[in-house]
């Protein structure tokens, strides 16, 4: 989704900004465990 703020990425799908930040909080700390190992 390149450069558009969490809330345009909640328009163009069809969820809530706070379901977004969520999704992305969640995928990034994954992220980093697994960069971690």
């Amino acid at each position: 989704y390149g450069n558009l703020t969490q809330s345009q990425i909640a328009e163009q799908i069809g969820i809530s900004q706070m379901h977004v930040s969520r999704l992305l909080t969640k995928a990034l700390t994954k992220l980093r465990r697994q960069l971690a190992e």
